[in-house]
């Protein structure tokens, strides 16, 4: 369980579909079902969360005929460009539920912001994969002992593949950039430890 509300994986994605579309609470629950199944949202839990967002000022409600529909706030909006781009950037190396969240809401930033924060993930994943092997060449121990970080390694190599290919497909254009999604005026010119790239994951060795 997160420490903190604002830890749980689910407020990026609730903030991200009101940012979208208002929306009624049942249907910010609904959607994060159908869309993101791997967050095993629960109805009882959305709905705390939202209320957690209310309280912060980041959603606010406004009658709609039967229903009331949720709004994001600027501050609202404002934390989800922060959020995503300090996921994008350093969130879990692995690529947990907040890091795979966050990619759905890349193209929230100007496209050439976008391929910096996937490069400084390929950077970030280099020197995790770097301090991996290290621990592999180090262990002396056959590789059927320490096939779990082989895997973990294999995986990484990958993602850097697929986060370079995809920065340079922003940068030439190739990658076309949604309009719907854009990062609000007033949170376009955030520095890197705003956004919370302040840490990255370390390894801490294997041992066995």
């Amino acid at each position: 369980m997160p420490k903190s509300a604002l830890d749980n994986p689910l407020i990026l994605p609730i903030l991200g579909l009101l940012v979208e579309q208002p929306k009624h609470p049942y249907a910010v629950f609904a959607e994060l079902r159908r869309r993101y199944p791997f967050l095993q949202a629960r109805s009882a839990t959305v709905y705390t969360l939202i209320e957690t967002l209310k309280t912060l000022g980041w959603v606010e409600t406004r009658d709609a005929g039967e229903h009331e529909t949720l709004h994001p706030t600027s501050a609202g909006a404002g934390a989800l460009a922060e959020r995503v781009e300090a996921e994008v950037r350093g969130g879990d190396l692995t690529g947990g539920p907040s890091s795979v969240a966050a990619l759905a809401y890349l193209s929230i930033m100007p496209p050439r912001r976008a391929a910096r924060a996937l490069r400084a993930r390929v950077t970030a994943i280099g020197d995790e994969a770097r301090q991996l092997q290290e621990a592999l060449d180090g262990a002396g121990t056959a590789e059927i002992h320490m096939i779990e970080v082989h895997y973990l390694l294999s995986r990484l190599k990958h993602d850097m593949q697929w986060l370079t290919g995809t920065a340079h497909r922003i940068e030439t254009g190739e990658l076309t950039w949604s309009r719907t999604r854009r990062l609000p005026t007033s949170h376009r010119r955030l520095t890197p430890e705003r956004a919370g790239m302040i840490s990255w994951p370390k390894h801490t060795g294997v041992q066995r």
